[in-house]
């Protein structure tokens, strides 16, 4: 009798997880009409459903970054309020492989050359002030005008174009 108890409760088990890890995808064709299945959506909108959840809606690929974007500060959290070092102004550049930063700090005008990987969503600078290559530097919010990026346990808010920042040649 044990031995039975003990089947029925594996069997359930199994059978559970199997209802937790099922997803469902809701279709909406053209004409408006909506369809609930297993599979992804043939064409039409598609959202997925979580069976825990709930509705989720599948978001486009991130592109790469790339252009130029002024840092306007920092914040412990992502909607939270963003606190900036009126000291210091920072451009940050990006392209496929490399990002340059210009930094000015009162009469001080520094710029930065940096190898990054970029992969959709994230990017790794490859020098041993950003981790050695070792920190995800993670995209959480990207449009035309507005960037932010998350590593180190906060969230750095940058805006489109450069910052007013006069960069001044060496050479003669």
């Amino acid at each position: 009798m044990i031995i039975i108890i003990r089947c029925f409760c594996l069997l359930f088990f199994l059978g559970f997880s199997q209802v937790v890890s099922a997803s469902v995808f809701k279709c909406t064709a053209a004409d408006g009409s909506v369809v609930f299945q297993g599979a992804a959506c043939i064409s039409g909108n598609e959202a997925r459903i979580d069976m825990l959840f709930g509705e989720q809606t599948i978001n486009e690929p991130m592109a790469l970054l790339n252009g130029s974007w002024c840092e306007l500060g920092k914040s412990k959290v992502l909607g939270g309020t963003v606190y900036r070092d009126e000291a210091l102004s920072r451009t940050w550049i990006f392209d496929k492989h490399e990002m340059t930063q210009h930094i000015q700090q009162g009469q001080r005008q520094d710029t930065f050359n940096y190898n990054i990987r970029q992969r959709t969503g994230q990017f790794v600078i490859d020098h041993p002030a950003f981790g050695s290559g070792q920190v995800n530097w993670h995209v959480r919010r990207h449009t035309e005008q507005e960037l932010v990026i998350a590593a180190y346990g906060s969230f750095t808010h940058l805006t489109a174009g450069e910052c007013d920042i006069t960069v001044v040649s060496t050479k003669n």
